[in-house]
């Protein structure tokens, strides 16, 4: 981050009013981020800058003080200037950080709104992980014939070994006591990068019966020699904090959302990023499969087989036995889920519907991914029946599924790290849209249409 942010910073006049540097990021977290390295470089000088991660909060601090950097994502950017909070006739420079993450979380509309009203002259600055297609459009349109600056190694950029489990930012303390739970250490650290959740983590502790300064597990920003494990609570801000974090620990587990997992490569410097999966996620797995070998078994003992051996012995030429075995276990499963859901019964007239909470899955129509076996996935090993199931639209890189919200998070928590198809899946909630009201509110709120001759 001091890389790009650095020749920036050095170029703002302290003493002229309004925003002068402009900062797009693809979430809230790396907008903190940001203005954590940002406040850094500019120790000594009284420059004021605003991590802009909520609206309101925002709002409200520019009008007290007005900052002259201000960071954040583009739809809350857009949602300021709307407020009359911010002016961005005053910005000299702005950088899109990163590019390739806010594409891909769907930030270009916003972004161009906010490209759409700086000034000509503005200096831009672009930082991606990885020229995509769409990376490379996005700077032929706001950066044409920029110049290429690949960012130079230093001391920071040892690669560094990191786990990940993820998780959704509300769940985050439950998956910490999770993991402790899990991995039972003799001594950890605990990195927390603000107050508030410093505040909510030690409570956690403290219940957990880590109180004292010579718990075996504290929150502490470096992890001292020895340690068994450090826990990252919040993803680090550049690669010299994480070291610092996690360099002195055996062993390093961060706990993240799915969209911070690039963050986190980066941070790596291309240190291995392994998944960790609960043990409760694989005892579930084992059971099930478990089952499914004893019927096997069963089938096997009891079975007849004619028109079966008949139709798979010309596949012997092409494959192994075991494989076809494999295919026809898939096909199988695919059957029951998509049986399952056409035979489930209508839910009771009496009992009110819930409402749908829509949840995004990392895995679509190029990973050979069908409806069917996201609602057996669901079913089977997210513990869901059929009714509980809404729309499934499958998509080419990602899929958008429709559960009942009460059981969103269960979920999210028992789908995370399983396979589907091949593909190690990550899910959470689509944060494009609210949960969806069931078919009966919306009849409800639908306006009557006007008897003939009557005006609307």
């Amino acid at each position: 981050m001091a890389q790009f942010l650095s020749p920036m910073l050095e170029r703002m006049d302290d003493g002229s009013p309004g925003v002068q540097l402009l900062i797009l990021t693809p979430d809230p977290e790396v907008a903190a981020a940001v203005t954590a390295a940002a406040v850094r470089l500019t120790s000594g000088r009284p420059m004021g800058l605003l991590a802009a991660t909520s609206v309101a909060r925002a709002a409200r601090l520019m009008r007290i003080r007005p900052s002259p950097v201000v960071a954040g994502t583009p739809d809350v950017i857009v949602d300021l200037v709307r407020a009359a909070a911010i002016k961005l006739d005053t910005v000299r420079a702005v950088c899109i950080a990163w590019a390739d993450d806010i594409e891909t979380h769907g930030g270009g509309a916003a972004l161009e709104a906010v490209m759409a009203e700086l000034p000509k002259d503005a200096a831009r600055t672009i930082v991606t992980a990885e020229l995509s297609a769409q990376v490379e459009a996005l700077i032929e349109r706001y950066a044409r014939r920029a110049r290429r600056v690949a960012a130079a190694p230093n001391a920071t950029d040892q690669p560094i070994a990191v786990e990940y489990l993820t998780t959704s930012a509300n769940a985050r303390l439950a998956v910490l006591r999770r993991l402790l739970d899990a991995t039972d250490p003799p001594s950890a650290t605990v990195f927390v990068r603000d107050e508030t959740g410093e505040r909510e983590v030690h409570d956690t502790l403290r219940s957990l019966g880590y109180a004292g300064t010579g718990a075996p597990v504290r929150v502490e920003p470096v992890a001292p020699p020895g340690t068994a494990l450090a826990i990252l609570f919040d993803l680090p801000a550049s690669r010299g904090e994480l070291r610092e974090a996690a360099a002195g620990a055996q062993r390093a587990i961060a706990l993240v959302q799915a969209r911070q997992l690039s963050s986190l490569r980066a941070l790596a410097a291309g240190g291995p990023v392994t998944p960790f999966t609960l043990p409760e996620s694989g005892q579930r797995a084992r059971a099930w499969e478990q089952t499914m070998r004893q019927q096997l078994r069963d089938t096997l003992a009891n079975g007849n087989f004619g028109r079966e051996l008949l139709t798979l012995e010309p596949l012997l030429d092409e494959y192994d036995g075991i494989e076809i075995a494999a295919a026809a276990l898939q096909l199988l499963d695919r059957e029951r889920s998509a049986r399952a859901a056409v035979m489930a019964p209508a839910p009771a007239a009496a009992a009110a519907p819930s409402s749908m909470a829509r949840l995004f899955v990392n895995a679509g129509s190029r990973d050979n991914v069908r409806p069917g076996d996201l609602v057996g996935a669901i079913t089977n090993q997210g513990g869901l029946a059929s009714g509980q199931v809404g729309k499934v639209d499958v998509r080419e890189s990602h899929s958008i599924v429709e559960v009942d919200a009460s059981m969103a998070a269960q979920v999210i928590d028992r789908l995370t790290g399983t396979m589907i198809r091949g593909r190690r899946v990550i899910v959470r909630l689509d944060e494009g849209r609210a949960p969806r009201a069931p078919a009966a509110d919306r009849r409800n709120r639908a306006t009557p249409r006007p008897q003939r001759g009557e005006r609307r």
